[in-house]
């Protein structure tokens, strides 16, 4: 093990342990993607399980079997060598404005992706301060101190203020950029979703979110963006995109990152080294389809997930080759975990393969939750992941979203913005919106296939869902007192939230933590420069989108709609500029 007390250093004090229009990304399934479940099982077949680390420092090693020795790859193995002078990694929103911003500027860049064309930008919702759309709407001006203090409360002060001061500063003039490229496609629109809540909120909504309307029946927004895109910075001289091409490790010569090799062909049997003469940008997307790191780094969120959502694959590729290289690996490792991994009753929460994807608009509304034993634990009017970690203090990690047969108009009354919106209004989430019929429909839709459980009784709802009769009807007691009074005196939810459950039919479902992605990975500075144990710059090595670290701490701020692909896609444009430049 050469690198093995490099590595050792590196992570030292890190944890080492078809969707309808109204699912939750419209069209996520661009014509490159693959089913994430399989590529999942084919692709993490090892056993690691939670205690890897506790394991590999039993056995004397000092390298974690989740990382491994980076591969024995030379210029004698590789049977092309391309010159370019950027190198960006990962054709995903922080991938994409990073290497058609740089080819703007003049840059020679290659794009690759070990999909055939990559994942494409996030439809559903790009958080940005002060973007053209916004400042048309006097609802939706942000006070950039207000929402940056937010922020950082959110991460309890251990992410880089200064990052988020760049989104803050940079981010209106990126979404700018992206809305003015949108336009050109003629197939999609950009929209701002300044309309929030009537009533104040305790958790602050911030009226962030653009989302990507597609026009074309054919293909959704992010698959047209994905193809303009690529062809966009295909028609730059001495620019290229390559798909089925997969970072190995990153070339490291007299301490500067010069290159790469990669893997390449649909079967990733050969391999092609990269000269990058004025850097590598790595936005691979994070590890969340890499089970092994999963289980060591986050083992407490993968032990409270019934479902895995994405359309990308990210397997930890990005931010393993950046170990190998020296970098650091953050010591606050975080995900974006929502409130909606439904499961049938019987199904145990903790195999991200049990839940399916119905009802996904009420999973997140704010309903009476209860636990297994008919309890109220929490706030339901907080951000989507509150719930999972409150949640997983419970030995099944489980809980019930409960509701009566007023659901719709109490879902109106709600106003949820952003990837939970359900009502289709002005100034709302276009992409997300709906209306009565479609609403009744899904819940139809997942009573059908077993996940909702409707009863005529509270008890016999109880026995449905498997939770205690007794104590549950003692806590929607308790329940429709507090929303008599008009006032939550128990959990300090907001009035105009507080739904009674009285009128039949009565309604329940069981859930667990559905992620998207991890969003956290190597330290980087302000300018998203790679660091090593030292606090010192990789020269030549720049992270960003969900590889980069230093942003948050466990919880998602997602009242601020879009923020992480907001933020992931300023980085990209304030990276691509910066190289251009040198």
């Amino acid at each position: 093990m050469q690198n093995a007390a490099r590595i050792s250093s590196v992570i030292a004090g890190s944890p080492l342990g078809g969707l309808t229009r109204r699912g939750f990304v419209a069209g996520a399934a661009v014509a490159s993607a693959v089913a994430a479940v399989p590529a999942f099982a084919e692709e993490a077949a090892s056993t690691t399980d939670a205690g890897s680390a506790a394991k590999d420092a039993e056995a004397g090693q000092t390298v974690p079997s989740w990382l491994g020795e980076a591969p024995d790859i030379t210029d004698d193995d590789c049977s092309e060598t391309v010159d370019t002078e950027v190198l960006v990694v990962g054709a995903g929103d922080s991938g994409l404005f990073a290497a058609v911003t740089a080819a703007e500027e003049g840059a020679k860049v290659l794009l690759i992706d070990r999909m055939e064309l990559g994942f494409g930008i996030r439809a559903s919702a790009l958080g940005a301060v002060d973007s053209a759309l916004q400042k048309e709407h006097d609802e939706a001006h942000i006070d950039k101190t207000a929402i940056l203090n937010d922020i950082v409360h959110y991460a309890d002060g251990t992410c880089d203020m200064r990052i988020w001061r760049m989104w803050a500063d940079e981010s209106g003039e990126a979404i700018d950029w992206y809305t003015n490229h949108a336009a050109k496609t003629g197939n999609v629109t950009v929209e701002n979703e300044w309309n929030m809540p009537l009533g104040s909120t305790n958790y602050r909504c911030w009226p962030t979110g653009h989302a990507s309307i597609g026009t074309d029946m054919k293909w959704s927004a992010e698959a047209t963006m994905l193809h303009y895109f690529i062809d966009l910075l295909n028609s730059y001289d001495g620019c290229e995109h390559r798909g089925y091409t997969k970072l190995e490790k990153l070339i490291v010569e007299d301490g500067k990152v010069t290159g790469a090799y990669c893997s390449t062909g649909e079967n990733f049997d050969s391999y092609l080294r990269v000269n990058a003469s004025k850097g590598v940008v790595i936005a691979t997307g994070g590890y969340v389809l890499n089970r092994d790191m999963m289980r060591a780094l986050q083992p407490d969120v993968y032990a409270g997930l019934s479902m895995i959502f994405t359309a990308s694959q990210p397997y930890g590729d990005g931010i393993k080759a950046c170990l190998w290289a020296g970098a650091q690996l953050d010591g606050t490792q975080s995900s974006m975990v929502f409130d909606r991994g439904a499961v049938h009753p019987d199904v145990e929460i903790g195999d991200p393969y049990a839940g399916n994807f119905g009802v996904n608009c009420l999973r997140s509304q704010p309903f009476l939750k209860v636990n297994s034993r008919g309890e109220r634990f929490c706030n339901e009017s907080s951000p989507y992941d509150y719930v999972f970690h409150a949640a997983s203090k419970f030995a099944d990690h489980a809980w019930y979203p409960i509701w009566d047969a007023n659901y719709l108009d109490d879902i109106d009354r709600f106003h949820t913005i952003g990837c939970s919106t359900q009502y289709l209004r002005e100034g709302g989430d276009h992409l997300m919106g709906g209306d009565r019929d479609s609403i009744s429909a899904e819940v139809q839709q997942s009573i059908d296939d077993g996940s909702c459980q409707q009863a005529d009784t509270l008890e016999e709802l109880a026995e449905k869902l498997g939770i205690d009769a007794e104590t549950f009807v003692e806590t929607v007691s308790r329940y429709n007192d507090l929303c008599d009074a008009g006032q939550d005196f128990d959990f300090g939810k907001e009035p105009f939230r507080l739904s009674p459950v009285r009128e039949a039919p009565f309604y329940g479902i069981k859930v667990g933590g559905d992620i998207l992605c991890t969003f956290s990975g190597v330290k980087i500075t302000p300018e998203c420069e790679a660091v090593d144990a030292n606090g010192d710059v990789i020269e030549g090595l720049y992270v960003i989108g969900n590889d980069a670290g230093c942003k948050y701490n466990e919880s998602y701020p997602n009242l601020a709609a879009g923020l992480n692909a907001g933020l992931s896609a300023t980085m990209g444009r304030h990276v691509g500029k910066r190289l251009a430049a040198k």
